[in-house]
């Protein structure tokens, strides 16, 4: 078993790990980051779809780490099920970097109210809502800031809920377009909405080392071959790499954390990739491995402090998750009913669409939200 004292431990290496790897490394802190999942590089993201999507090659087997889904019955009983037996699998991007190799890239930000949910809008039953501590005011620089450091592509536009912005647009011009943006942009117009252009994770010019797009056709879901997504990786990560503070382990599975005895982690277990068990030990660990897997490891790390896991004692460890909802849709495009210009930039490949509709941002219903006000937006 092998023992080794750092400054600080980050657990997880994502979207929320690697902002905090970035600054401490960068600011003189020697970190250690611990990763289960490997150390996948930009020459390992090959351009296959058979690989990325039937395969699972960059997520982590069901028969290594099944998980169990809870869902109701068509008689309304909840029933539980393993991802193993059902073959389903729900995973993204368990790598270093997180599942930011593998993002589309849009990148809204979110908008004053949502910081101010209960005095915007009032409780809702069943719910435990509070305000955040902070407001967009005080967020607005790190977005800025967040926005040149990752490199974002797009131009704003003023519409109906646009958040107030220090910088007139984005850091880099926007990604090109297929011909089916404009359509989006002159058919939402003639039925009263406003199509927006979505802000993207993705370098439309080489910046820093990084090469632009290459229009691949292979995007959302898969790994980027060029660096232009903006993902923790290379982003953050290679450059946390380059001060020579920071040090990452791959395929380092923690599985508990020991305090002092005054509720201060002192230490991490965790299997490596031969599953032999390791120890670090840190003056300050970072627990940031995503919603999930940071409960997960909260609540298996138990102690006469914590009996019902570490940060637990309030009994909301893992609880009040908000999961974002998705939705597919697709139409059909007969290219003998186009203009013969239209249907050869139609099929052109790799082109993006970029568009958003923020018309139902907020629902306009006084009689379910009463608190809600101009003022309070």
């Amino acid at each position: 078993m092998a023992l080794k004292k750092y400054k600080i431990c980050v657990i997880g290496s994502g979207a929320g790990a690697s902002p905090i790897i970035y600054e401490l490394s960068k600011n003189g802190y020697n970190v250690i980051v611990l990763e289960k999942g490997p150390w996948l590089k930009t020459k390992d993201f090959a351009k296959d779809e058979i690989v990325a999507t039937r395969r699972d090659v960059y997520t982590p087997r069901l028969e290594d780490e099944p998980q169990v889904i809870e869902k109701k019955n068509e008689k309304g009983n909840w029933e539980s099920k393993s991802t193993y037996s059902t073959g389903n699998s729900f995973w993204n991007g368990n790598m270093v970097g997180g599942s930011t190799n593998l993002m589309s890239g849009y990148f809204h930000r979110m908008k004053p109210q949502d910081f101010k949910l209960l005095s915007t809008y009032g409780q809702i039953k069943g719910a435990n809502i509070v305000d955040w501590p902070i407001d967009y005011e005080e967020m607005e620089y790190y977005y800025d800031k967040v926005e040149q450091i990752v490199g974002i592509s797009g131009h704003v536009i003023k519409h109906s809920t646009l958040e107030p912005r220090s910088k007139p647009t984005f850091p880099f011009p926007p990604l090109a377009e297929n011909i089916v943006s404009s359509w989006i942009d002159r058919g939402t117009k003639e039925l009263g909405y406003n199509a927006v252009p979505i802000p993207r994770a993705i370098l439309s010019v080489p910046n820093k080392g990084r090469s632009s797009c290459f229009y691949s056709n292979y995007c959302g879901s898969y790994g980027c071959a060029s660096d232009a997504k903006g993902s923790a990786r290379v982003a953050l990560l290679n450059d946390s790499l380059k001060t020579g503070n920071c040090k990452i382990i791959p395929n380092a599975k923690v599985f508990k954390l020991v305090t002092d005895g005054s509720g201060k982690i002192i230490k991490s277990f965790y299997h490596d990739n031969n599953d032999d068990i390791q120890t670090i030990e840190a003056d300050l660990f970072v627990v940031a491995c995503q919603a999930v897997e940071t409960s997960r490891l909260l609540l298996m790390s138990k102690s006469k402090e914590f009996p019902a896991g570490l940060g637990n004692n309030s009994g909301l460890v893992g609880k009040n998750l908000i999961f974002s909802a998705g939705g597919v849709g697709s139409g059909t495009f007969r290219f003998d009913k186009l203009e013969k210009s239209e249907a050869e930039k139609l099929k052109v490949p790799g082109l993006f669409v970029n568009r958003a509709i923020q018309n139902w941002y907020e629902i306009d219903d006084k009689q379910s939200f009463p608190k809600k006000s101009k003022e309070a937006l």
